[in-house]
């Protein structure tokens, strides 16, 4: 991430934060904002220490901020094609940025693909920087599965968490080169190797390295 603004790799470095500290606060998509505690279902916040501000003028079923703990999130609904138009504003109102930073080191994207989220019914997904490189690799591999499977069977879970296969997009990992295997988890152990092994080139401890290559490569076999 040489070259980013420090605000992007502030995001990026969030949730990988959130998600290493293993206690389910790397939220990616949901279902609805009520998972938040904010709607009249349940009282006070599920994601605990956190509050929801409105983005500008924008009606929260389009766009919503999240701040959890000193660092906010934007979370925009996958069927909006204006979302970087959202986040021009959130990096305005909210990482001390002059606007949408552009570049091609980065894209702005969905940390959960908005197809797939479309498909699985998921009304907000989160949304920051992520490498170029790798998100087009793991939109062309990964997520284009992801995308396929929930077309035939929707995973209709309220929330959505990242997974060791986020982390890898949100940190630069490039080396999605064809669709995971849906069958045989033993043929998506290259990818899963070399996948952990970028994320400890980066520092990025993986706990129990082998159980979770294991557990990865079989996730790949179904993920939507």
């Amino acid at each position: 991430m040489q070259g980013w603004p420090e605000p992007l790799r502030r995001q990026v470095q969030t949730l990988v934060t959130q998600f290493l500290r293993g206690t389910g606060e790397a939220w990616i998509g949901v279902t609805g904002i009520d998972c938040f505690g904010v709607g009249q279902r349940f009282p006070g916040t599920m994601r605990l220490g956190g509050r929801m501000e409105a983005l500008g003028s924008r009606p929260p079923s389009r766009a919503f901020v999240w701040v959890q703990g000193t660092e906010p999130e934007l979370w925009v609904d996958p069927r909006d094609s204006g979302y970087r138009d959202l986040f021009d504003e959130f990096a305005r109102g909210w990482l001390n940025l002059s606007g949408r930073p552009t570049g091609t080191a980065w894209n702005i994207d969905h940390v959960f693909p908005k197809a797939a989220g479309r498909l699985n019914g998921l009304s907000h997904v989160r949304a920051l920087a992520i490498g170029a490189e790798g998100n087009q690799a793991a939109g062309r591999t990964l997520e284009r599965a992801m995308s396929d499977r929930a077309g035939d069977a929707p995973r209709r879970k309220r929330i959505r968490h990242a997974t060791w296969m986020t982390i890898g997009k949100a940190a630069g990992f490039t080396g999605w080169e064809s669709l995971p295997d849906s069958e045989d988890p033993v043929a998506n152990a290259p990818v899963v190797a070399a996948l952990f092994a970028h994320l400890v080139g980066l520092g990025i401890t993986v706990p129990h390295a082998g159980l979770e290559r294991s557990l990865t490569a079989r996730t790949l076999t179904t993920h939507r």
